[in-house]
This record gives C-alpha cells, sequence and structure tokens, in this order.
C-alpha cells in the first residue's frame, strides 16, 4: 500500500527546528539546500512512526494545513511531556472529540498556522 507523506509549508527555519524538534521532540531525518545559507531548506522530520516534509520552498504548499495523526500511542504521556516543556507559544488541550468518545485528540499549531491532531483510541 502507498504511504501519504505531506509537505507542510514554514518560513523561519529556526522557528521550525525550535517548535518542531525542541517542543514536540521531531527528529530531523534529513536536510536538503541547493546552496547552503542562501537557498530555502527542505527536511523530513519524523517521531515514532510518524513522519512529514517540512519545506521553505514557494509552490511546496500554503501555511494554515491541517493534518490528523491517528493511532498515536501514548498520547496522554506525550501531551504531559509537551505542557510540562511550558513552551511559551503553545498549551495544548487533551480531549475527547465530540464524533468519537472513544478516542483522545491534542491539536498543536505550528508558528505559521499549521495545525496537527494527534489522536489515539482509549476504548
Amino acid at each position: 500500500m502507498a504511504t501519504i507523506k505531506p509537505i507542510l509549508r514554514v518560513f523561519d527555519y529556526d522557528k521550525t527546528v525550535e517548535f518542531y524538534v525542541d517542543w514536540l521532540g521531531f527528529t530531523i531525518d534529513s536536510i536538503h539546500e541547493f546552496e547552503p545559507g542562501t537557498t530555502p531548506k527542505f527536511m523530513k522530520v519524523s517521531l515514532n512512526d510518524v513522519s512529514f516534509f517540512l519545506s521553505e520552498h514557494h509552490g511546496d504548499g500554503s501555511p494554515g494545513v491541517h493534518i490528523h495523526i491517528e493511532d498515536f500511542k501514548g498520547l496522554k504521556a506525550y501531551h504531559k511531556l509537551l505542557i510540562d516543556k511550558k513552551y511559551k507559544y503553545n498549551r495544548p488541550g487533551l480531549g475527547a472529540p465530540f464524533w468519537d468518545e472513544n478516542s483522545i485528540a491534542m491539536t498543536v499549531i505550528d508558528p505559521v498556522g499549521n495545525k496537527i491532531t494527534f489522536f489515539e483510541k482509549v476504548k
């Protein structure tokens, strides 16, 4: 079966790393720029079995995308880890989505407005 990996548009490399790596705990698996320091960066990031791309390139999407990460294991513990870091720009809630009382969900919003919602079945 094919795998879909979204490309999220970002603008500022340092803010992107602060959000995705320092706060959310993603790892940068690869990074590409044609001429280091003078061209936009394109990177692949991952956390456990979740991976996607972040791009500073024009044409690689628009900010404001919303992606859902299904079956994220250990969401309560992950939520606590994020809250305990006291990241000043984002303090996500955790709760059951209105359409599925058997799940919990947490949404984070990156520095350019992309939303990532993590879901876990709990019942």
